[in-house]
């Protein structure tokens, strides 16, 4: 008796069982409950894959009554599965945490992609967990985006977890910013495009893991002078922008701390941003210091949670001593005090 059949298919797959005996025999196949009977000599039984671990029987009978039996186990692996959690509602400009586990499944992930927004996501092994971490885009209108986790396993099977998280519109309140024409001269099409140009460099050659592992701090200690995401116009009957991070008033010579562990890619005066200070933290995630009247870090350097970067100032478009501070995931700004006290948001 010769037969043939795959130990480990997926489970509900079709399991080609292919039996061969010298002579025509009758064959009895006992598969996980049920009996399948066939009078030949070669035979392809087509079962189907139970879930689990079964064994399978087969009995070949030849016309004397002479009996051949074999046994082998068929695994039916069952497919994975995904659990998603993140908040399903959030203000827009928030950073969004997310995390995903897989379930325990003797099939092996070929592949794990995340997405919100459309845009994809960058998955952190965290022990039996994955991270992700997302920036909502700002909006003046209650909007949904909808977070999708896809994982496919060695046979091709693929499983989707989707999300809908809710997002809180800004407040529609416009402040009409008064700075004077000298400080405003700063601003123009070449000077923001170049520091736009530096930020998207420093962030296209990020460190891809993470560089802190404690929770986030404030850089300094002061009066918040200008919410983030707050609108407002720079030019009387201008264009309405939303603010991109949160001014802390602060005496001029201040000390400003780093929030967390990482890597100095950015210091130096910039004609908007004035003393600026980027901080690659690992994993996508990034804190700006702008308006620094000193900086005391150079680009390379690593810096630890805590440690001076400079000096509150008032150089670039500022109008008196603040630090604006940012915390972007890649190139989209996030709500920084929704970093402050954690480690992930």
């Amino acid at each position: 008796l010769y037969y043939e059949a795959p130990s480990r298919v997926p489970e509900g797959a079709s399991v080609e069982l292919f039996v061969s005996a010298d002579e025509p025999v009758t064959y009895l196949v006992d598969y996980a409950g049920e009996t399948h009977r066939e009078v030949a000599q070669d035979h392809v039984f087509v079962l189907t894959a139970a879930p689990g671990v079964n064994e399978l029987v087969v009995r070949a009978v030849d016309a004397a009554g002479n009996e051949t039996v074999a046994r082998l186990v068929v695994e039916g692996v069952e497919p994975l599965r995904l659990n998603v959690v993140a908040a399903t509602q959030v203000r827009a400009g928030d950073p969004l945490g997310v995390t995903v586990t897989v379930g325990e499944s003797p099939a092996r992930v070929a592949s794990l992609r995340a997405s919100f927004a459309g845009v994809e996501l960058r998955l952190l092994p965290d022990g039996d967990l994955l991270r992700a971490v997302a920036a909502t885009p700002f909006g003046d209108e209650p909007a949904t985006a909808e977070l999708e986790v896809t994982v496919v396993d060695e046979f091709g099977r693929s499983v989707t977890a989707t999300l809908p998280v809710d997002m809180e519109p800004l407040p529609v309140s416009v402040e009409q910013l008064r700075i004077p024409s000298s400080v405003l001269a700063a601003v123009t099409p070449e000077a923001q495009a170049m520091e736009r140009e530096v930020m998207e460099a420093a962030v296209a050659a990020g460190t891809p893991a993470p560089l802190w592992r404690e929770p986030f701090l404030m850089p300094i200690a002061g009066r918040e002078t200008s919410g983030f995401a707050d609108a407002r116009r720079y030019v009387e009957g201008g264009p309405v922008s939303y603010h991109n991070g949160l001014d802390i008033g602060a005496p001029q010579g201040t000390p400003v701390t780093a929030t967390n562990d990482g890597v100095v890619v950015v210091a130096g005066q910039y004609p908007v941003k004035g003393g600026w200070v980027m901080i690659d933290h690992g994993f996508g995630v990034f804190s700006h210091y702008f308006h620094m009247s000193r900086i005391d870090v150079v680009a390379g350097q690593t810096v630890a949670r805590g440690e001076v970067i400079g000096q509150v100032g008032s150089t670039g478009l500022s109008t008196g001593p603040h630090l604006h501070w940012e915390m972007r995931v890649g190139l989209t700004p996030s709500n920084p005090l929704k970093w402050v006290d954690l480690v992930w948001p």
